[in-house]
């Protein structure tokens, strides 16, 4: 049976390959998209996820507008990368389909009620949507079945490491308060960090990109429109986000461990680094408990099969 899935995003370009392996893959259910902002504000995210859904010929998955800025600080985009559109200057159209009226928070609250231990929420973005529902209602930690995160940078692979700063990934720095109010939540946590996701196995080369860009399929041609800019640019893309999409459609391409994470929220060169506490020779009774399941190893060349052959069906 496919696993009913939320995926909360600020559509920038691999939030849109995050969705289009979402809807090409029949592991997954999914059942809404709600936006927040991120790599751009959430006027043009909640838009975007509407321009992805139309360019792969989707009408029937309603997408929510969630929170304009942070919890407590000034919202900070990834334009520089993403582009001012958020989609890498690629031109598409502006959506006719309409954004649901409901706020993304309402349809979160709603969705996993009504089904509760049932839904997987697939977090891309700033964690600003997640910690206001459980703000608002702490018995969502209980009713999600799990959320699945990109985000962080865990120092538990010789690539966790920060990119927005030397300390920290993009989606925790830019609401670090939000990121701490979800890993104190009890919320069942899956994360994939930058420890795997920028992995040189599982990155995406030039020539895959031009095995893609080959295929006849919609979703093949749009992710190929959307990621030439950076493919020209950098000749290769991390897939960041359609990795927690793959950690929902096939779990053994990762190794994961148990780790209890704390948010830096106070410090002015760390702010928003994830810290997972690894001192395993502390003694039982001193040691907090394991808060996340964090990904520590990817099976590079499975995922990257997987990523290209859903795009292109073949």
């Amino acid at each position: 049976m496919p696993r009913p899935v939320i995926i909360d995003m600020d559509a920038g370009v691999d939030d849109a390959l995050a969705i289009a392996l979402a809807i090409r893959s029949p592991e997954v259910d999914l059942r809404a998209i709600t936006a927040v902002s991120g790599n751009v504000h959430v006027d043009k995210t909640s838009l975007n996820a509407l321009r992805v859904l139309e360019a792969l010929q989707i009408s029937t998955v309603p997408v929510a507008k969630g929170a304009a800025k942070p919890i407590l600080r000034e919202l900070e985009t990834g334009e520089g990368f993403h582009g001012s559109d958020g989609l890498g200057e690629s031109g598409l159209s502006m959506p006719r389909l309409e954004l649901d009226r409901r706020h993304a928070v309402d349809l979160l609250l709603k969705e996993t009620a009504a089904n509760p231990k049932r839904i997987t929420v697939v977090a891309t973005g700033p964690l600003t949507n997640i910690a206001t529902v459980l703000l608002r209602d702490p018995h969502f930690a209980e009713n999600v079945e799990r959320l699945v995160i990109m985000g962080g940078a865990y120092g538990l692979t010789p690539y966790g490491y920060g990119n927005t700063t030397p300390a920290a990934e993009f989606n925790m720095y830019v609401d670090p308060e939000a990121a701490s109010i979800v890993f104190r939540s009890g919320i069942p946590l899956t994360c994939v960090g930058l420890d795997v996701s920028t992995d040189p196995k599982a990155t995406l080369t030039k020539e895959m990109w031009q095995k893609i860009e080959r295929s006849e399929s919609a979703a093949a041609k749009f992710a190929t429109r959307i990621t030439s800019r950076y493919i020209t640019r950098f000749g290769f893309i991390h897939l960041h986000d359609p990795m927690a999409v793959a950690a929902v459609v096939d779990p053994t391409l990762f190794v994961t461990g148990e780790y209890h994470v704390d948010i830096e929220t106070a410090g002015s060169l760390t702010r928003g680094q994830t810290i997972a506490d690894r001192r395993n020779w502390l003694p039982y009774g001193h040691r907090e408990p394991p808060n996340a399941s964090i990904c520590i190893g990817v099976d590079g060349g499975r995922f990257l099969r997987l990523f290209a052959e859903r795009l292109t069906g073949v």
